[in-house]
């Protein structure tokens, strides 16, 4: 029930921000004084692009903090997926936009329901039963109707049949607190999972002899790929997110579009997850592919002593985030400026490339750093990129100095946060 109340809720929160943006905007047109109340008015804040739901598919000795009670393998694939979260089968429900005229959204009043658009990452164990086949079905657009009846099934027939597709929008896979070997992980990428949920923790080390999901981050991952695909393939593949592109904008919904080769990662660079030369060597091994997280808890900047994380009690000193009496980590409480910075020490990177971890690379992740379309009702909108300085891209932005402190935070082009404090010492 759990799920069921809050992917509306966020669902809800969504679409308050989009109303409150496009209010912002149609008055920002209306002239100057009209601005300035709109920009008392209408605050300004972070966006949600998407929810993660990491869990409850997870390997009962992977489960970190989650309460081992709720812990489900996928049995049925996508159905049981459906059955968990409450999800519907097409996601036909989207945002109403049209009237700028209320002040309450309608969903306030009447709660929407769970939908997948409001799902962008599926965290769960490759190695647990109808896992393969959830991953197909989870991250295939639906298949288009046949334009000729006179095609039907002649070749290739009973395709997709093991692995239908109910999504609209398809969802980024994520490989995580799991006991999967290495094998496992490579059958996963080829039924479409693009990501590990971070890297090192909750998973198998690596094994000189079975390397596991840490493996994957191998250049000979490609090559096993790529052999793999070769019969398949009838066209000319498409690159893979991970790698360079030698133009751009890429073509849409491109993580979709072909088999995955080396995945992304996400990495927690708190100082207390993964050591610094662990960290190191991930980047080292597959750059192009490090996504930087905090998995930070409500208890992030409230300082130490004993917080609460659901219904469980969490003790927080300094930057060490664990279950109370335990030793198990139940998150982190670190800022992303302070990952960043972490980051680019650990790594022995440049300000450039740290950036990119936290900024351009989550935006391939979910397929953002290109314009996406959407259909909503019997309109058709696009949503600017994200994690990208270009024109036509949302006007996200945030100003560091050379040691990465955060000056200002621009959202949708509008001031959401000034650094007072760090301003005043380099006017000085």
């Amino acid at each position: 029930e759990t799920y069921r109340t809050i992917i509306p809720l966020i669902r809800r929160a969504r679409m308050w921000q989009r109303e409150n943006r496009m209010r912002w905007q149609q008055r920002q047109r209306q002239g100057k004084q009209r601005q300035r109340q709109s920009q008392r008015q209408y605050e300004v804040g972070a966006n949600i692009l998407g929810m993660h739901l990491e869990g409850p598919f997870f390997a009962p000795s992977k489960r970190g903090a989650h309460d081992e009670r709720h812990i489900r393998s996928p049995v049925h694939g996508i159905e049981t997926v459906k059955e968990v979260y409450g999800l519907s089968s097409d996601g036909s429900e989207e945002f109403d936009d049209d009237d700028d005229d209320h002040d309450v959204p309608r969903e306030v009043i009447e709660p929407p329901k769970p939908e997948w658009q409001d799902v962008e990452i599926i965290t769960l164990a490759p190695e647990l039963e109808g896992a393969f086949s959830a991953i197909a079905s989870l991250t295939q657009k639906r298949r288009e109707q046949p334009q000729d009846d006179d095609d039907d099934d002649e070749e290739g027939e009973g395709e997709g049949e093991t692995h239908p597709s109910p999504l609209n929008h398809p969802i980024v896979v994520s490989m995580g607190h799991t006991s999967a070997t290495y094998q496992d992980g490579l059958t996963a990428l080829s039924h479409g999972a693009t990501l590990l949920t971070h890297l090192y923790n909750a998973m198998n080390p690596f094994h000189h002899r079975d390397p596991g999901l840490v493996g994957l981050l191998s250049p000979h991952v490609e090559l096993l790929l790529q052999k793999e695909q070769q019969p398949l393939q009838k066209q000319q593949p498409r690159p893979h997110p991970t790698q360079p592109h030698p133009t751009r904008p890429r073509p849409q919904h491109h993580r979709h579009e072909s088999k995955p080769l080396r995945p992304f990662y996400s990495l927690i660079a708190d100082g207390i997850h993964v050591h610094p030369t662990a960290v190191s060597l991930a980047h080292r091994a597959h750059p192009a592919g490090c996504v930087l997280v905090t998995d930070a808890m409500s208890a992030m900047g409230l300082g130490d002593g004993i917080h609460s994380l659901g219904n469980m009690s969490v003790n927080i000193e300094g930057a060490r985030a664990t279950l109370a009496n335990t030793d198990v980590l139940a998150g982190s409480v670190a800022t992303m400026e302070r990952c960043v910075k972490n980051f680019k020490e650990f790594a022995g990177c440049d300000a450039g490339e740290a950036l990119l971890c936290g900024t351009l690379h989550p935006a391939r992740v979910l397929g953002r750093d290109v314009a996406r379309t959407r259909r909503r009702k019997e309109v058709v909108v696009v949503e600017p990129p994200v994690g990208v300085l270009e024109v036509g891209a949302a006007a996200d932005l945030i100003l560091v100095n050379d040691e990465l402190d955060v000056l200002g935070t621009w959202v949708g082009g509008r001031l959401a946060y000034k650094n007072d404090e760090m301003i005043a010492k380099l006017r000085a």
